[in-house]
């Protein structure tokens, strides 16, 4: 379907846009629905379109020129940078080369969007298109969907579902290759400045399939806007849901790097150790030439190199107790947590009185 080009972004989602919201503008114009008091909730007003179509759809294409570069970059890092041992790197190859199979197969592709265009609203159309509690441009209780009703459960829907559907299945190989990786004899270095053993490269990946909790979270933001604006749901009721997304969103992308945990405790606890033994050797020698027995005056020490190596020592020491186990960072998880949050800013807005915003600006800033 050409989703997987790195070129022509804009264009993709151009495209996209034209076909899952121009026909539905132009339908609701017809029918009277795109504005006005014909339905209580005409096309224009309805804030899950704009989350659905004007957010989380761009984001979901986007997120392959955002996302593929670390992919391709931590690939090459684990290729060439010692990380994989020689005897393991042909089984790694390998792996490589499945998963691209598995991502590039027309038939998995194909099962998605069949999954993706089957007819759920024929399932669930009584509790989420059409309702007797209001009438929406998409239909009514009486009337069944509208035309632009058909459209949005036959066309655009079904698109924006195959997109969510095929990320889950990128990130689902994505982690698949993670935990091959895991089992792996991997050459760590717990004297490494990341306090990950030489990993910290997978941190700042992982950290970028962020956006995809920011598309999400537009989605079921939109939802939370329509309910505040339309239906007098009051903020309060939707603050819970909200963060058990966000709290849901950087669980699911950070834990599939605690596969490594095993092998960061593995590298600190031999590294301590190794570094712990060679510590009393070095350590002794400068206590017994310096301070218990100085075989040079103590004036000699100045300008020597003798209390600079071994403070390195000391530090490089220091590195490996500081070294992190589970591969998470306080800023990963707030850089994650932000992309999650960023689309419920409306839902808070939408929520809070404009004065009572002006409130608590005017009492911050004085």
């Amino acid at each position: 379907m050409g989703l997987s080009e790195r070129r022509r972004t804009i264009n993709r989602i151009v495209v996209a846009l034209a076909l899952t919201c121009l026909p539905l503008l132009l339908m609701c114009v017809e029918d009277g629905t795109a504005w006005g008091k014909n339905v209580k909730v005409p096309l224009l007003h309805d804030y899950s379109m704009y989350a659905r179509f004007l957010v989380a759809l761009p984001l979901l294409l986007a997120a392959e020129v955002l996302i593929d570069p670390f992919i391709r970059r931590v690939v090459s890092i684990l290729d060439s940078s010692g990380i994989i041992r020689e005897g393991d790197l042909a089984a790694f190859r390998e792996t490589l080369k499945k998963v691209a199979r598995l991502r590039d197969s027309g038939w998995a592709e194909l099962f998605l969007g069949l999954v993706a265009f089957f007819p759920f609203f024929l399932v669930v159309a009584k509790f989420e298109w059409v309702s007797t509690r209001f009438s929406t441009w998409h239909g009514t209780a009486t009337g069944g969907l509208s035309v632009a009703g058909w459209w949005f459960v036959l066309v655009s829907s079904p698109f924006l579902r195959f997109l969510m559907l095929r990320w889950l299945w990128r990130y689902l190989l994505w982690c698949y290759v993670l935990r091959r990786l895991s089992k792996l004899n991997l050459a760590l270095l717990p004297t490494h400045p990341d306090r990950l053993g030489g990993l910290g490269f997978l941190l700042l990946t992982q950290q970028q399939f962020g956006i995809l909790a920011a598309a999400l979270g537009s989605v079921l933001a939109g939802q939370f806007a329509n309910e505040i604006t339309h239906f007098g749901v009051h903020l309060s009721q939707v603050r819970g849901p909200t963060v058990v997304f966000i709290a849901i969103s950087v669980l699911v992308i950070l834990l599939p790097l605690t596969l490594f945990s095993l092998k960061l405790f593995e590298a600190r606890r031999d590294g301590l150790i190794r570094y712990g033994v060679a510590a009393r050797g070095v350590a002794g020698k400068f206590d017994t030439k310096w301070i218990a027995t100085p075989a040079s005056p103590p004036d000699e020490m100045v300008g020597t190199q003798d209390p600079s190596s071994l403070i390195d020592y000391i530090s490089s020491y220091d590195v490996i107790q500081q070294m992190r186990i589970i591969p998470m960072s306080k800023r990963t998880v707030l850089y994650i947590a932000a992309y999650a949050a960023a689309p419920f800013a409306i839902v808070w807005w939408l929520g809070t009185p404009v004065d009572q915003l002006i409130a608590e600006i005017i009492k911050r800033l004085f």
